[in-house]
Protein backbone atom coordinates (compact mmCIF):
# COMPACT_ATOMS: atom_id res chain seq x y z
CA UNK A 1 0.00 0.00 0.00
CA UNK A 2 2.77 2.39 0.68
CA UNK A 3 4.30 1.88 -2.56
CA UNK A 4 1.17 2.29 -4.23
CA UNK A 5 0.71 5.67 -2.15
CA UNK A 6 4.41 7.00 -3.21
CA UNK A 7 4.02 5.58 -7.26
CA UNK A 8 0.68 7.94 -7.04
CA UNK A 9 2.51 10.78 -5.45
CA UNK A 10 5.02 11.06 -7.94
CA UNK A 11 2.97 10.36 -10.52
CA UNK A 12 0.82 13.36 -9.62
CA UNK A 13 4.30 15.20 -9.06
CA UNK A 14 5.00 14.43 -12.80
CA UNK A 15 1.77 16.33 -13.84
CA UNK A 16 2.06 18.99 -11.93
CA UNK A 17 5.73 19.75 -13.31
CA UNK A 18 4.79 21.84 -16.16
CA UNK A 19 3.04 24.32 -14.29
CA UNK A 20 5.98 24.93 -11.93
CA UNK A 21 8.55 24.91 -14.91
CA UNK A 22 11.54 27.18 -14.44
CA UNK A 23 11.46 30.21 -16.44
CA UNK A 24 14.50 31.63 -14.94
CA UNK A 25 17.02 30.34 -17.55
CA UNK A 26 18.26 32.69 -21.05
CA UNK A 27 16.15 30.43 -23.18
CA UNK A 28 15.15 32.78 -25.85
CA UNK A 29 11.82 33.59 -26.92
CA UNK A 30 9.78 35.06 -29.50
CA UNK A 31 6.80 37.60 -29.51
CA UNK A 32 5.08 40.30 -31.91
CA UNK A 33 4.33 43.49 -30.28
CA UNK A 34 1.66 45.70 -31.81
CA UNK A 35 -0.07 48.98 -30.99
CA UNK A 36 2.38 51.95 -31.83
CA UNK A 37 2.11 54.33 -35.05
CA UNK A 38 4.77 53.55 -37.89
CA UNK A 39 6.45 56.44 -37.02
CA UNK A 40 7.37 58.89 -33.80
CA UNK A 41 7.11 57.93 -29.83
CA UNK A 42 5.57 54.91 -29.60
CA UNK A 43 7.46 53.37 -32.06
CA UNK A 44 10.69 54.22 -30.62
CA UNK A 45 9.26 53.24 -27.03
CA UNK A 46 7.86 49.54 -28.51
CA UNK A 47 11.60 49.34 -30.50
CA UNK A 48 13.51 50.26 -27.16
CA UNK A 49 11.29 47.52 -25.05
CA UNK A 50 11.89 45.23 -27.82
CA UNK A 51 15.64 45.67 -27.50
CA UNK A 52 15.90 44.83 -23.62
CA UNK A 53 14.11 41.47 -24.03
CA UNK A 54 16.38 41.02 -27.36
CA UNK A 55 19.48 41.42 -24.90
CA UNK A 56 18.07 39.82 -21.57
CA UNK A 57 17.26 37.02 -23.71
CA UNK A 58 19.72 36.26 -26.63
CA UNK A 59 18.88 34.60 -29.65
CA UNK A 60 14.94 35.70 -29.45
CA UNK A 61 12.93 37.01 -31.73
CA UNK A 62 10.74 40.08 -30.49
CA UNK A 63 9.29 42.30 -33.64
CA UNK A 64 7.87 45.67 -33.73
CA UNK A 65 3.90 45.29 -36.05
CA UNK A 66 2.72 48.97 -36.38
CA UNK A 67 -0.99 49.92 -35.46
CA UNK A 68 -2.78 51.99 -33.38
CA UNK A 69 -4.04 51.92 -29.48
CA UNK A 70 -7.31 50.77 -30.56
CA UNK A 71 -6.57 48.09 -33.09
CA UNK A 72 -3.55 46.92 -31.01
CA UNK A 73 -6.17 45.59 -28.24
CA UNK A 74 -7.94 43.56 -31.32
CA UNK A 75 -4.67 42.54 -32.69
CA UNK A 76 -3.71 40.43 -29.47
CA UNK A 77 -7.48 39.47 -28.83
CA UNK A 78 -7.28 37.70 -32.75
CA UNK A 79 -3.59 36.11 -32.23
CA UNK A 80 -2.53 38.44 -34.77
CA UNK A 81 -0.17 39.77 -32.46
CA UNK A 82 1.25 38.59 -29.03
CA UNK A 83 1.22 42.48 -27.13
CA UNK A 84 -0.12 45.92 -27.49
CA UNK A 85 2.08 48.31 -25.68
CA UNK A 86 0.10 51.48 -25.54
CA UNK A 87 -3.27 50.30 -23.65
CA UNK A 88 -5.34 52.49 -21.94
CA UNK A 89 -8.44 52.07 -19.83
CA UNK A 90 -10.21 53.33 -22.75
CA UNK A 91 -9.13 50.79 -25.23
CA UNK A 92 -9.63 47.87 -22.53
CA UNK A 93 -13.01 49.09 -21.03
CA UNK A 94 -14.37 49.61 -25.07
CA UNK A 95 -12.82 46.03 -26.08
CA UNK A 96 -14.25 44.53 -23.19
CA UNK A 97 -18.05 45.70 -23.84
CA UNK A 98 -17.77 45.50 -27.39
CA UNK A 99 -18.23 49.30 -27.89
CA UNK A 100 -17.00 51.23 -30.70
CA UNK A 101 -14.59 50.92 -32.49
CA UNK A 102 -14.55 47.53 -31.36
CA UNK A 103 -17.54 45.69 -32.95
CA UNK A 104 -17.90 42.57 -30.45
CA UNK A 105 -17.02 42.15 -26.82
CA UNK A 106 -13.32 40.56 -26.22
CA UNK A 107 -13.88 40.23 -22.52
CA UNK A 108 -11.37 37.01 -21.31
CA UNK A 109 -8.94 37.48 -24.77
CA UNK A 110 -6.44 39.17 -23.15
CA UNK A 111 -4.95 40.52 -20.35
CA UNK A 112 -2.92 42.39 -18.25
CA UNK A 113 0.64 42.78 -18.33
CA UNK A 114 2.45 46.03 -17.07
CA UNK A 115 1.35 49.96 -16.67
CA UNK A 116 4.52 51.58 -18.51
CA UNK A 117 3.86 55.11 -17.36
CA UNK A 118 0.80 56.71 -16.10
CA UNK A 119 1.76 60.25 -17.46
CA UNK A 120 -0.12 60.65 -20.97
CA UNK A 121 -1.88 63.92 -20.74
CA UNK A 122 -4.39 65.58 -22.90
CA UNK A 123 -3.47 69.00 -24.31
CA UNK A 124 -6.58 71.10 -24.43
CA UNK A 125 -5.65 73.84 -26.70
CA UNK A 126 -7.00 77.04 -28.35
CA UNK A 127 -5.83 80.11 -30.18
CA UNK A 128 -6.19 83.55 -28.92
CA UNK A 129 -7.58 85.08 -31.86
CA UNK A 130 -10.31 82.22 -32.10
CA UNK A 131 -11.13 82.37 -28.45
CA UNK A 132 -11.32 86.37 -27.73
CA UNK A 133 -13.34 86.34 -31.22
CA UNK A 134 -16.15 83.80 -29.64
CA UNK A 135 -15.61 85.04 -26.01
CA UNK A 136 -14.45 81.69 -25.03
CA UNK A 137 -12.66 80.97 -21.74
CA UNK A 138 -13.74 77.67 -20.50
CA UNK A 139 -15.61 74.74 -21.65
CA UNK A 140 -18.38 76.27 -20.13
CA UNK A 141 -18.46 79.08 -22.17
CA UNK A 142 -18.10 76.48 -25.44
CA UNK A 143 -21.53 74.87 -24.21
CA UNK A 144 -23.25 78.34 -23.41
CA UNK A 145 -22.23 79.88 -26.51
CA UNK A 146 -21.79 77.05 -29.28
CA UNK A 147 -19.05 78.47 -31.20
CA UNK A 148 -18.20 77.63 -34.82
CA UNK A 149 -15.03 75.92 -34.20
CA UNK A 150 -12.22 73.49 -36.55
CA UNK A 151 -11.04 71.42 -33.95
CA UNK A 152 -8.01 69.26 -34.77
CA UNK A 153 -8.52 66.22 -33.25
CA UNK A 154 -7.78 62.20 -33.62
CA UNK A 155 -9.71 59.68 -35.65
CA UNK A 156 -11.76 57.79 -33.03
CA UNK A 157 -10.39 54.41 -33.63
CA UNK A 158 -8.06 55.94 -31.47
CA UNK A 159 -10.45 55.71 -28.55
CA UNK A 160 -7.59 57.34 -26.03
CA UNK A 161 -7.09 60.54 -27.51
CA UNK A 162 -10.78 60.82 -28.15
CA UNK A 163 -13.58 58.48 -26.62
CA UNK A 164 -11.34 58.53 -23.45
CA UNK A 165 -10.25 62.17 -23.18
CA UNK A 166 -12.09 64.82 -24.97
CA UNK A 167 -15.41 63.21 -25.60
CA UNK A 168 -15.83 62.14 -22.25
CA UNK A 169 -14.76 65.82 -21.29
CA UNK A 170 -17.94 67.48 -23.41
CA UNK A 171 -20.11 65.16 -21.99
CA UNK A 172 -19.20 66.06 -18.95
CA UNK A 173 -20.07 69.94 -19.70
CA UNK A 174 -23.49 68.93 -21.60
CA UNK A 175 -22.33 68.40 -25.23
CA UNK A 176 -20.89 66.05 -27.96
CA UNK A 177 -18.60 65.40 -30.77
CA UNK A 178 -21.42 65.53 -32.52
CA UNK A 179 -22.52 68.53 -31.53
CA UNK A 180 -19.27 70.85 -33.14
CA UNK A 181 -20.68 70.21 -36.69
CA UNK A 182 -24.02 71.04 -35.36
CA UNK A 183 -22.50 74.44 -34.24
CA UNK A 184 -21.44 75.41 -38.00
CA UNK A 185 -17.71 73.77 -37.01
CA UNK A 186 -15.35 71.11 -38.91
CA UNK A 187 -12.46 68.44 -38.12
CA UNK A 188 -8.83 68.10 -38.83
CA UNK A 189 -8.63 64.35 -37.83
CA UNK A 190 -5.46 62.92 -37.00
CA UNK A 191 -2.31 62.16 -34.87
CA UNK A 192 -1.15 65.17 -32.71
CA UNK A 193 1.78 65.87 -35.25
CA UNK A 194 -1.04 66.43 -37.82
CA UNK A 195 -3.34 68.60 -35.31
CA UNK A 196 -0.45 70.85 -34.42
CA UNK A 197 0.15 71.66 -38.22
CA UNK A 198 -3.28 72.75 -38.72
CA UNK A 199 -3.12 75.06 -35.68
CA UNK A 200 0.38 76.36 -37.23
CA UNK A 201 -1.20 76.48 -40.96
CA UNK A 202 -4.71 78.56 -39.32
CA UNK A 203 -6.60 75.40 -40.44
CA UNK A 204 -8.05 74.81 -37.19
CA UNK A 205 -8.66 76.64 -33.80
CA UNK A 206 -8.51 74.10 -31.42
CA UNK A 207 -6.51 71.33 -30.17
CA UNK A 208 -7.22 68.27 -28.28
CA UNK A 209 -4.90 65.68 -28.56
CA UNK A 210 -2.08 63.86 -26.19
CA UNK A 211 1.58 65.57 -26.24
CA UNK A 212 4.08 65.36 -23.39
CA UNK A 213 3.64 68.80 -21.05
CA UNK A 214 6.02 71.61 -21.98
CA UNK A 215 6.77 70.00 -25.79
CA UNK A 216 8.93 71.90 -27.34
CA UNK A 217 7.02 71.66 -30.67
CA UNK A 218 3.49 73.54 -28.73
CA UNK A 219 6.52 76.11 -27.57
CA UNK A 220 7.21 77.08 -31.13
CA UNK A 221 3.69 77.28 -32.49
CA UNK A 222 2.87 79.35 -29.51
CA UNK A 223 5.63 81.69 -30.48
CA UNK A 224 3.56 82.29 -34.18
CA UNK A 225 -0.05 81.86 -33.44
CA UNK A 226 -0.88 82.56 -29.30
CA UNK A 227 -2.38 80.09 -27.75
CA UNK A 228 -4.57 79.58 -24.49
CA UNK A 229 -5.50 76.23 -22.43
CA UNK A 230 -8.94 75.78 -22.30
CA UNK A 231 -10.07 76.29 -19.03
CA UNK A 232 -12.13 73.94 -16.58
CA UNK A 233 -13.34 72.63 -12.89
CA UNK A 234 -11.07 69.79 -11.61
CA UNK A 235 -14.00 68.04 -10.21
CA UNK A 236 -15.72 67.94 -13.70
CA UNK A 237 -13.19 66.87 -15.69
CA UNK A 238 -12.27 63.98 -13.32
CA UNK A 239 -15.95 63.05 -13.69
CA UNK A 240 -14.98 63.02 -17.40
CA UNK A 241 -12.07 60.97 -16.73
CA UNK A 242 -13.79 58.56 -13.95
CA UNK A 243 -15.09 56.59 -16.92
CA UNK A 244 -11.78 55.11 -18.01
CA UNK A 245 -10.14 54.77 -14.87
CA UNK A 246 -8.32 57.76 -15.33
CA UNK A 247 -7.72 60.73 -13.30
CA UNK A 248 -8.10 64.69 -13.43
CA UNK A 249 -4.57 66.48 -12.77
CA UNK A 250 -3.72 69.99 -13.06
CA UNK A 251 -1.17 71.74 -15.69
CA UNK A 252 1.19 74.07 -13.82
CA UNK A 253 1.43 77.66 -14.30
CA UNK A 254 4.05 78.31 -16.73
CA UNK A 255 4.19 74.87 -18.54
CA UNK A 256 4.04 77.27 -21.71
CA UNK A 257 5.02 80.52 -21.53
CA UNK A 258 1.33 81.29 -22.45
CA UNK A 259 -0.08 79.69 -19.14
CA UNK A 260 -0.73 82.09 -16.18
CA UNK A 261 -2.15 79.83 -13.95
CA UNK A 262 -2.98 76.42 -13.28
CA UNK A 263 -5.47 74.03 -15.78
CA UNK A 264 -7.08 70.95 -15.40
CA UNK A 265 -6.21 68.28 -17.99
CA UNK A 266 -7.20 64.41 -18.15
CA UNK A 267 -4.11 62.16 -17.01
CA UNK A 268 -4.18 58.54 -18.55
CA UNK A 269 -1.89 55.61 -18.22
CA UNK A 270 -0.62 53.47 -20.53
CA UNK A 271 0.08 49.74 -20.29
CA UNK A 272 1.44 46.51 -21.97
CA UNK A 273 -1.24 44.10 -22.68
CA UNK A 274 -1.07 40.13 -24.09
CA UNK A 275 -3.54 37.99 -25.62
CA UNK A 276 -4.92 35.07 -23.97
CA UNK A 277 -2.81 32.84 -26.33
CA UNK A 278 0.58 33.66 -25.40
CA UNK A 279 2.29 31.51 -23.10
CA UNK A 280 3.31 31.99 -19.79
CA UNK A 281 7.03 31.85 -20.32
CA UNK A 282 6.72 34.79 -23.22
CA UNK A 283 5.02 36.85 -21.02
CA UNK A 284 7.19 36.03 -17.74
CA UNK A 285 10.46 36.68 -19.75
CA UNK A 286 9.35 39.89 -21.06
CA UNK A 287 8.12 41.48 -17.52
CA UNK A 288 11.36 40.20 -16.10
CA UNK A 289 13.59 41.88 -18.89
CA UNK A 290 11.95 45.29 -18.31
CA UNK A 291 11.65 44.88 -14.44
CA UNK A 292 15.14 44.20 -14.20
CA UNK A 293 16.76 46.96 -16.56
CA UNK A 294 14.52 49.82 -14.96
CA UNK A 295 17.30 52.49 -15.88
CA UNK A 296 17.72 51.30 -19.22
CA UNK A 297 14.16 51.69 -20.23
CA UNK A 298 14.07 54.78 -18.36
CA UNK A 299 17.17 55.56 -20.75
CA UNK A 300 14.40 54.92 -23.86
CA UNK A 301 13.08 58.10 -22.47
CA UNK A 302 9.89 60.23 -22.94
CA UNK A 303 7.15 59.49 -20.73
CA UNK A 304 9.06 56.35 -19.78
CA UNK A 305 12.06 58.23 -18.34
CA UNK A 306 9.82 60.48 -15.83
CA UNK A 307 7.17 57.61 -15.23
CA UNK A 308 8.40 53.99 -15.36
CA UNK A 309 9.32 52.23 -12.30
CA UNK A 310 9.78 48.59 -11.20
CA UNK A 311 7.65 49.16 -8.45
CA UNK A 312 4.79 50.83 -10.47
CA UNK A 313 4.86 48.10 -12.75
CA UNK A 314 2.08 46.08 -11.36
CA UNK A 315 -0.12 49.03 -11.51
CA UNK A 316 -3.02 48.13 -12.62
CA UNK A 317 -6.02 50.82 -12.30
CA UNK A 318 -8.90 48.83 -14.91
CA UNK A 319 -8.62 46.11 -12.45
CA UNK A 320 -7.91 43.60 -15.57
CA UNK A 321 -7.43 40.29 -14.88
CA UNK A 322 -3.50 39.70 -14.75
CA UNK A 323 -1.88 37.24 -17.51
CA UNK A 324 -1.01 34.29 -15.69
CA UNK A 325 2.74 35.06 -16.81
CA UNK A 326 3.06 38.57 -15.77
CA UNK A 327 0.99 37.24 -12.21
CA UNK A 328 3.89 34.69 -11.51
CA UNK A 329 6.78 37.33 -11.68
CA UNK A 330 4.83 40.04 -9.57
CA UNK A 331 4.40 37.27 -6.93
CA UNK A 332 7.91 36.16 -6.73
CA UNK A 333 8.66 39.59 -6.12
CA UNK A 334 5.88 40.35 -3.80
CA UNK A 335 5.00 42.92 -6.17
CA UNK A 336 1.30 41.87 -5.83
CA UNK A 337 -0.57 39.11 -3.15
Amino acid sequence: MLKIRFCLAAVLAALAAPALADFNDKNPINATVTGATPSGYPRTMVEGLNAVVRDAYPGSAISFKPNSPGGGVLAIAEGQADFTATATGTEVRLANEGQAPYSKPLKGKFSYVMQLYDNQFINFLMTKDWADANGIKSWADSAKKKPKMRLAINRPDNPQTTIGGPYEVMKAYGFSINDIEKWGGSFVLGNSAIGLDAITDGKADVFMNARNLGDSLVKDIAGKRALLWIDGDRAMVQKAADTFSNKADMVEKGTYPFMEKDYPTVRMWVSLLAGSHVPDEVVYKYVKALAENEARVQAIGGSLKTSFTTAKMATNPADLPYHPGALRYYREKGLVK
